[in-house]
């Protein structure tokens, strides 16, 4: 009878163990499911806000085109106010930020002297263009789309250098390449790592002190040629290779899969105190020795 009363008494402690478990989990993923709402509004209100500075870029760029320097102005107004409003906390680096500001400070100095270079703004412009969609695209941005035109610039400059062409001409086709390097190189800043861009930036400089010399050295050219397309390849993704495998569990889910994993122990170990008790219960006992 003594043996019967505790037996009884462990299997509601493990039954009382069990039910205080699952309540806790319960609780704990009704918390996490509440912080995770207020997390995807924060994130909305955050996108919301970067999509609608991408639309106030978009149209700047096409005021600029059509000479519209009054509506110009005020786009960049709007998109300057806006962005001390937005919080870039997980959506680029601190470079990317920074290349982001200078972007606009640009576009303003231009629409100051527009009447002396008006294809000033309109370059400034494109920048602040891409470098928005950027921010507001991450999986597709326009500036990706340059690809073939810095490529076909690297092959332009290949050619010059095999047929032996001068430095003007170097030169020209170098600075046409610059151009377009320029134009990308904020929205490329926000997407990218700093040091890939760091890289780009210095191997521009080199070659840029080669196609500009009196004598080019043509093996020399050629290499850094070379390497050129393969940092190119290197921005624009080309080369990346993703990984196949993905793990398992991560982020917040990694917590709900080990509450998962424990309550099914805790259900087993429940399940088994029950049968050992049936068992005493029926007369049925583990042989012992």
């Amino acid at each position: 009878m003594k043996r019967m009363f505790w037996n009884k008494t462990g299997l509601l402690v493990v039954s009382f163990m069990a039910l205080l478990f699952w309540t806790n989990l319960s609780y704990s993923v009704s918390a996490q499911s509440e912080g995770n709402e207020g997390e995807a509004d924060q994130q909305a209100l955050v996108n919301s806000s970067i999509q609608q500075l991408n639309q106030e870029a978009t149209s700047l760029y096409r005021h600029a085109l059509d000479h519209n320097i009054e509506e110009v102005r005020n786009g960049i107004m709007r998109i300057s106010e806006r962005l001390e409003h937005i919080s870039f906390e997980g959506q680029t680096t601190v470079e990317g930020i920074h290349a982001l500001s200078e972007t606009i400070v640009e576009v303003k100095q231009a629409a100051v002297r527009v009447k002396s270079d008006d294809t000033g703004l309109q370059q400034a412009s494109a920048k602040l263009r891409l470098a928005a969609d950027s921010l507001a695209n991450p999986s597709k941005p326009l500036w990706l789309q340059y690809y073939k035109i810095v490529k076909d610039d690297l092959q332009a400059i290949s050619t010059a250098v095999s047929q032996h062409e001068k430095t003007a001409a170097l030169t020209s086709r170098y600075a046409l390449l610059e151009e377009h390097y320029e134009t990308i190189r904020p929205a490329a800043m926000i997407r990218r790592e700093p040091y890939e861009i760091a890289q780009l930036d210095a191997w521009l400089s080199h070659t840029k002190g080669l196609t500009g010399a009196k004598q080019p050295d043509i093996t020399q050219l050629q290499s850094m040629i070379s390497q050129g397309e393969e940092l190119v390849n290197q921005l624009f993704g080309r080369e990346k290779d993703e990984s196949a495998f993905v793990p398992f569990v991560q982020g917040p889910n990694r917590r709900a899969a080990g509450l998962f994993i424990t309550s099914v122990i805790v259900a087993a170990l429940t399940y088994a105190g029950y049968r050992k008790y049936r068992a005493q219960q029926q007369g049925i006992f583990p042989f012992r020795r």
